[in-house]
């Protein structure tokens, strides 16, 4: 299987970046502005509760406006689940960034960007995960965003394989597992399961990287005998 690399880049959240300039009264990216309402709403609601009408009154305009850039609300969840994906894919990046020629701590980093990022907006993570969502070629932006950041966990193996720390392997299967150990976790951690299971208080950090570095175990080369 070939695997097309791409170098994942730090940058800025699209809706930060968005809400730090002016919004024009006429609303020149009113696509934008009803996609990083819709985030901030369903931050504090439901996917349930999430309307075009109600993002529209929260933006500002008439209630036919969003119309124009959403044939309906499944296409404005689509929208609000690939800003998720891009989100987790510049936290990754920042990771990498963080810890450089170190894949171990890339990774460690990575998987607890992801928990945080789940934490802050669980709703999304339902959008961005579950079943709600084709995962079909429907929302090609959202297929395109989701792939960037299953690429960038790809990337941080592929550099530990050529640094001989990573044992050699396939690589879709390598980041399909470190995807879905930490994917697990953190279903536990929005799921508030975790004090039935454990028998002490733990940091998020802390579990997050104890479940790393027990999956790095696995991942890890074993030590030259030369």
């Amino acid at each position: 299987m070939i695997i097309a690399m791409t170098e994942i880049k730090p940058s800025a959240d699209s809706c930060e970046s968005h809400q730090q300039s002016s919004r024009p009264y006429h609303h020149g990216d009113l696509r934008k502005e009803l996609l990083c309402a819709a985030r901030e709403m369903l931050e504090d609601g439901t996917i349930a509760s999430m309307s075009l009408r109600a993002v529209a009154k929260k933006v500002g305009v008439s209630h036919t406006a969003p119309y124009r850039h959403f044939k309906d609300k499944e296409e404005l969840l689509a929208g609000i689940a690939a800003i998720g994906f891009n989100r987790l894919t510049a936290r990754m990046a920042a990771a990498v960034a963080a810890h450089p020629g170190d894949p171990a701590g890339q990774m460690q980093e990575a998987g607890y960007q992801y928990v945080k990022l789940a934490l802050e907006n669980p709703p999304c993570v339902q959008l961005m995960f579950g079943d709600i969502l084709p995962c079909d070629d429907t929302y090609p932006e959202l297929k395109q965003a989701g792939e960037e950041a299953f690429n960038g966990l790809k990337t941080i193996i592929v550099e530990g394989q050529s640094l001989g720390v990573f044992k050699p392997g396939d690589i879709e299967l390598l980041a399909l597992t470190t995807w879905s150990g930490i994917h697990g976790l953190t279903l536990l951690l929005v799921g508030g399961n975790l004090p039935d299971i454990l028998s002490k208080d733990i940091d998020n950090r802390d579990i997050t990287f104890a479940v790393t570095s027990a999956m790095l175990d696995g991942l890890m080369a074993p030590p030259s005998t030369s």
